[in-house]
């Protein structure tokens, strides 16, 4: 029998900036979205991420990873990853792109956005869950 644990809620923490303490529910596996993503999934860290950003970025995120949000890396396919934004709950997923180290992370509206150059691709899951997708897996975060 596993044991089922609160845990903080960043659910609409974009919206209303606050982290709710909720009780865990089923959700869907994020393994499960495919994007053309590397089969190594592998987990970062914060600080490593918060690095490349923006002040006015770091203000929004830091809290958010403080806050226990999940982070994952992988690679990318943009034509995947086109396909993948096409096709989306726009309610659920929010996606946004990193053009330059220290630039201002800008939503991504549109699939014709999906191009080089980047440095990453953050996807926001209202569950809590953020993924970042590298332009290149030599990129150490």
């Amino acid at each position: 029998m596993s044991r089922r644990v609160s845990k903080p809620s960043l659910k609409n923490y974009l919206s209303t900036g606050k982290v709710l303490i909720e009780e865990p529910q089923e959700t869907c596996d994020p393994s499960i979205i495919d994007v053309g993503i590397s089969a190594h999934r592998k987990t970062i860290s914060a600080d490593g991420l918060l690095g490349i950003f923006s002040e006015e970025d770091i203000y929004i995120w830091g809290p958010v990873f403080e806050a226990g949000a999940e982070i994952k890396k992988d690679r990318i396919d943009l034509i995947e990853m086109r396909e993948f934004f096409r096709t989306m709950d726009r309610v659920k997923f929010t996606l946004f792109v990193l053009k330059n180290e220290k630039a201002t992370m800008q939503i991504i509206r549109s699939s014709v956005q999906i191009r080089e150059p980047f440095i990453l691709f953050l996807l926001w899951d209202d569950a809590g869950i953020v993924s970042i997708y590298l332009s290149d897996e030599r990129l150490v975060l």
